[in-house]
Formats: C-alpha cells, sequence, structure tokens
C-alpha cells in the first residue's frame, strides 16, 4: 500500500517538474525571440554610428581584442546614450569590455 501511495506522489510530482520545465523552456524561447528582435534592431543602428579608427587601436591595444569588438563596444555605450561631458566612448566601451557586459 505505502509502495503504490509512493509511486502516485512520484507521479504527480514528475508532472509537475515536466510542467515547470516546459513553462521554462517556453520563458526561453520567448526571450530569445525578443533579444534577437532586439539584436536586429541595434545592428541598423550601429551601423549608422560612426567611430575613429584612433579609438578602435587604443582599445584593441589595452584588451586585445579583435577590432570588431571595439568597435561594436564602441558603438553600442553611443547608441544607448552612456557618452556625456563627463564620460568617453572610450572610457565606456573599455569598462563594458572588462565587465562583460
Amino acid at each position: 500500500m505505502a509502495a503504490d501511495e509512493a509511486k502516485q506522489l512520484d507521479s504527480v510530482t514528475d508532472r509537475i517538474a515536466d510542467k515547470e520545465s516546459m513553462d521554462a523552456n517556453k520563458a526561453t524561447a520567448a526571450m530569445s525571440s525578443l533579444n534577437a528582435k532586439k539584436v536586429d534592431g541595434l545592428k541598423d543602428d550601429l551601423s549608422a554610428i560612426q567611430v575613429s579608427k584612433e579609438d578602435i587601436d587604443l582599445i584593441v591595444d589595452e584588451l586585445e581584442v579583435t577590432d570588431d569588438e571595439a568597435e561594436k563596444a564602441l558603438k553600442c555605450v553611443i547608441a544607448e546614450g552612456l557618452v556625456n561631458d563627463d564620460k568617453s566612448a572610450v572610457g565606456e566601451a573599455l569598462r563594458r569590455l572588462v565587465s562583460g557586459l
């Protein structure tokens, strides 16, 4: 009798775990889709932003990243409005690359 009850309890908990797993998978898929749309829009915005070769070279020399990574970091901080009188694009791009954002 106890064995049957244990089996039934396991069955119920397995169903709940499966449902939670499916919900998590749906949420992950939805977030991935939203991020993909955001990235596509960001790529269009970034292509219009011009950055200097000297700034790219400085970041490449300091952090040993590729030209593309340095250029993308610069364009992202400019597009996000993180640059103002107190903050330079190079400084913000360096922070972003070091922190892994």
